[in-house]
């Protein structure tokens, strides 16, 4: 169950009123037994814990996005952190990319790869609704 550590999630409790607590689980101890929620620290033992699930969240990405063919537009995907997909030729080479740096010829992703500018086409995915 640690695969649930850094995710927002929602933890239904197993005391009389089903009571539900929601937030980022930080912690997993299988030895005191125990998770830790953020922010507060709270800490739940696991005979309290009836369900975790994931929190819903009401910000999902676009499904049309637009080229990426200026400066400013590779600045401000750097600076947001946005999804970019990533296409050479018909041939998809990124699905969700986050771009970290560029200059005239060349966008450098947060895997480490270098990729040429006029070799590849960069579309990028915005958000819609809000975010937490």
């Amino acid at each position: 169950m640690k695969h649930w550590i850094g995710r927002h999630v929602v933890i239904q409790r197993t005391d009389h009123a089903m009571t539900t607590v929601e937030g980022v689980l930080k912690g997993w101890d299988t030895v005191q037994e125990k998770v830790i929620l953020a922010p507060g620290d709270l800490a739940i033992p696991f005979r309290s814990i009836h369900r975790i699930r994931q929190a819903d969240s009401s910000a999902a990405l676009h499904s049309i996005g637009y080229i990426i063919s200026h400066n400013i537009q590779f600045d401000n995907a750097i600076y947001f952190g946005s999804s970019v997909m990533i296409w050479k030729g018909n041939r998809l080479v990124a699905g969700h990319a986050i771009l970290t740096a560029h200059d005239e010829q060349t966008v450098t992703l947060s895997d480490g790869r270098r990729l040429l500018k006029d070799e590849h086409i960069f579309v990028v995915r915005s958000l819609r609704g809000q975010t937490k």
